[in-house]
């Protein structure tokens, strides 16, 4: 299925899907891995998702409609949105909740280097959950009873808008930013991916290099000329400063080693 124009301007993180890498794995996952009485959904950590709904959308709106199979996905995806800063995750539950994607999503609030010690879902998600035992998955109960993300946890994880940069900005010990990092490292499976969106448009640093030094493999990058969706490739040597310009959109794709 091919996604309608104007879809990638509501959701510019549909140009993801543009990655062969990317959907393989999906559908991998998604369609084909056997499912066990442990390992029946498919989770994706949103990290420091401030209030936006961007990459929940795609994943439960937009990814199931490019999925080409008869058989349809075998597990459950449920996207978790974490983040340091209360009064944005209780705009985004609102959000979800306008936009009927409650069922699927939750809202953690967390700080990225401590996520794996302390991570608590917010009131009214509890209260939600609460009311849709059903619904609830195994990191749900977790999060409940223990309050923290569990290593090895996620199978796809998201960095949407320069997060890496973003953290060389707000903090103000280097050591504090690669911590974080880390952190993302630890609380994705072994394989899993994480998607890197419109690195160094805040603050030009090298993605690749970082990421790579801290247990990531680079997989694959894209940038794409909004006006005409044309594609150029990337590699681990493509210059930062030439990432994520006026009127493109880029991307990066890692492997959790």
């Amino acid at each position: 299925m091919k996604l309608e124009p104007e879809i990638y301007n509501i959701y510019p993180i549909a140009w993801i899907a543009k990655s062969k890498v990317l959907m393989d794995y999906v559908y991998s996952v998604l369609v084909k891995e056997r499912t066990t009485e442990h390992d029946k959904e498919f989770l994706v950590a949103d990290f420091a998702s401030g209030e936006h709904d961007r990459v929940p959308s795609f994943f439960l709106r937009i990814l199931p409609e490019l999925l080409t199979s008869d058989e349809g996905p075998k597990k459950r995806t449920t996207v978790y949105s974490t983040d340091l800063h209360a009064l944005r995750l209780d705009s985004l539950m609102g959000k979800l909740e306008e936009s009927s994607l409650l069922e699927d999503v939750r809202v953690v609030l967390a700080k990225l280097e401590t996520m794996d010690e302390d991570a608590h879902l917010r009131p009214d998600m509890l209260e939600y959950l609460e009311a849709n035992l059903s619904s609830n998955t195994w990191l749900d109960t977790h999060l409940k009873e223990q309050k923290f993300i569990p290593p090895n946890t996620f199978d796809i994880g998201v960095l949407n808008n320069d997060i890496v940069g973003y953290l060389q900005e707000y903090y103000t010990e280097y050591s504090n930013a690669i911590m974080g990092l880390q952190k993302v490292h630890k609380v994705l499976k072994d394989g899993a991916l994480l998607v890197v969106t419109m690195p160094c448009s805040l603050y030009v640093i090298d993605n690749v290099q970082i990421l790579e030094s801290l247990g990531f493999e680079f997989l694959e990058g894209q940038d794409i000329v909004l006006s005409n969706g044309s594609v150029t490739l990337l590699n681990r040597f493509t210059e930062p400063q030439t990432m994520s310009r006026l009127g493109h959109y880029t991307f990066l794709i890692f492997i959790r080693k």
